[in-house]
């Protein structure tokens, strides 16, 4: 049955695994151009950041259909108010780990790359930032994945997405429709979060090779002069 109904429909959920796909992307990307650059800004100021904290954590706990039908009221039905939905659930964790990835930069490494002459930003863009580069990578992963996941639940406000084939198949009760729009946004959501895995993996393994530890003060010193501040 479930193989019947692939074959008979496979490409219209193609399609609408595309455009769940981008919704999803969308909405995470969004939050991020928003909550790293505002991460990077908090990670300095303590008040700013547990304020920050409080509302993106809030709106966190928000039940997502509660949440869409409090944006319907502002944006209508539709792909926006899904979008915006997903921007605000995305905040918290990449919020969250593009502070906590500055914070466990070893303070010693900024110390010796003020010591050797770079300004605050040139410490915080050819220092901290890429050595918490894997762990900022991993909150835009775990925002990523959670997005496809609520993407589902837009079809209760008119978005699209995979949600319409699961919603059509409860309301004639076929399992195997629910199935055709329940495993590719599981598939989806599998395959996202391993990429980006295997991608904050490799960035880890090139910003902490073997023996890094011993020559980063070297490093910092060669980036110094690179920039010609010796």
């Amino acid at each position: 049955m479930l193989f019947s109904y692939l074959e008979q429909n496979l490409g219209s959920i193609m399609q609408t695994a595309g455009t769940h796909a981008m919704l999803s992307i969308e909405g995470t990307v969004l939050g991020a151009l928003v909550a790293i650059p505002f991460g990077l800004y908090a990670y300095r100021r303590p008040g700013v950041r547990r304020v920050a904290a409080a509302v993106a954590e809030t709106i966190q706990t928000i039940p997502s259909l509660a949440l869409l039908a409090i944006l319907m009221i502002w944006f209508g039905i539709g792909d926006t108010t899904l979008v915006v939905a997903l921007f605000l659930y995305a905040l918290m964790p990449m919020l969250h780990n593009t502070v906590e990835g500055l914070l466990s930069v070893d303070p010693a490494l900024v110390d010796t790359s003020r010591a050797l002459g770079m300004s605050s930003r040139q410490t915080m863009w050819r220092v901290q930032v890429p050595l918490a580069a894997p762990i900022i990578l991993t909150g835009f992963r775990v925002a990523l994945v959670t997005s496809i996941g609520i993407a589902t639940v837009g079809v209760f406000i008119g978005a699209d997405g995979l949600g319409s084939i699961i919603y059509g198949g409860m309301q004639v009760q076929s399992a195997s429709q629910i199935f055709a729009g329940a495993l590719p946004a599981a598939l989806m959501a599998i395959v996202f979060d391993g990429l980006l895995a295997f991608i904050a993996g490799r960035t880890k393994r090139r910003r902490e090779p073997q023996g890094q530890a011993r020559r980063r003060p070297l490093a910092i010193q060669e980036t110094v002069k690179g920039d010609g501040l010796d």
